[in-house]
């Protein structure tokens, strides 16, 4: 006699019962709570450096940089000015990985319009390893700025309302001419402390222009009727980078910084963005950043080949990124 027991015919509910049914080799497991919303973060965060890098993107073309497409590369030159800004090479949107041939061949294609080999990414879209294939092709990290995001459906509105004017402060945006060379005159002005993204080039003689085309606001800071400070954002569709601030030295406090980013920041809002993102070159600017209602989001990171025949000083590096039309 045998004891086992007999097999029962299945039932309807046996096919959908989950313990009936054993899970086919090669099936993910199921996910728990805090690993979908950690996936969901990663990529959510991916969507955003991503909106920061087509801005970019966007707004170098607009500065006139030709972009090609090379293998899983895309090469961005200016046909005229050597600025390292307008001349380099970055994955193609939607790349997980390049190899560092595929990073070759880009550079190979730069060179023949005479510039120097650079490769410009944003971190966050990729893994440590790529830093390391940059560096065996004997690149060498030009400028690391981290950047700061504001996103208005995230933030508090209240944290801008309440900012309070220094006594004999007024901050205007520019609208003619006149404010634009005067905006220029605060800039160069050796006695002004300067705070740049350095991604995005400024440019004269256009200034005006890309103000009537709502590409850019410029702003002028005045002090007693003095002028000690400017501020530039640069607008592509739904979102704005603050491009450039400049104070007079001795104007340069929290205070002062603080009344500055905030018009800065009312502006872009105004101009119903939905993403703001600023340099956070220093925990001073990124702390003020974040009083502000900015979140840490990574760094733009740059790699060049090393220039043996110049050497490089802050007054160089302040100057590169300024182009003349």
């Amino acid at each position: 006699m045998s004891n086992s027991t007999p097999e029962q015919p299945a039932g309807p509910s046996d096919e959908k019962s989950p313990v009936a049914a054993a899970p086919e080799v090669g099936e993910a497991p199921e996910m728990t709570p805090e690993e979908a919303q950690k996936r969901a973060e990663h990529r959510e965060t991916r969507q955003i450096l991503r909106r920061v890098q087509e801005h970019l993107f966007v707004a170098h073309t607009n500065l006139g940089a030709m972009r090609e497409t090379v293998g899983l590369v895309d090469v961005f030159h200016h046909p005229t000015s050597p600025v390292g800004s307008l001349n380099y090479v970055t994955p193609r949107r939607n790349t997980a990985w390049i190899s560092r041939t595929m990073v070759q061949q880009g550079l190979k294609h730069l060179s023949e319009y005479g510039r120097t080999s650079r490769v410009q990414y944003i971190e966050g879209l990729y893994p440590p390893q790529f830093a390391k294939s940059l560096r065996d092709l004997n690149l060498h990290i030009e400028r690391e700025t981290p950047v700061m995001v504001y996103r208005p459906d995230s933030v508090n509105p209240g944290a801008l309302t309440d900012q309070h004017m220094p006594d004999g402060v007024t901050i205007e945006q520019v609208s003619d001419q006149r404010g634009s060379e005067l905006w220029w005159y605060v800039w160069r002005n050796a006695y002004y402390d300067v705070l740049t993204l350095g991604v995005e080039p400024l440019f004269v003689g256009r200034e005006v222009a890309a103000i009537k085309l709502g590409h850019q606001l410029d702003f002028l800071v005045y002090r007693y009727g003095f002028p000690v400070g400017v501020a530039r954002l640069s607008i592509q569709g739904e979102s704005a980078h603050v491009l450039a601030m400049a104070l007079l030295k001795e104007a340069r406090t929290p205070p002062m910084l603080l009344a500055l980013h905030t018009a800065v920041l009312k502006a872009a809002l105004g101009r119903k963005t939905t993403l703001i993102f600023a340099p956070g070159e220093t925990e001073t600017e990124r702390k003020l950043c974040r009083e502000l209602g900015y979140v840490d989001f990574g760094s733009i990171v740059c790699y060049a080949a090393q220039n043996t025949n110049q050497q490089t000083t802050n007054n160089d590096i302040l100057a590169q990124p300024i182009l003349s039309f």
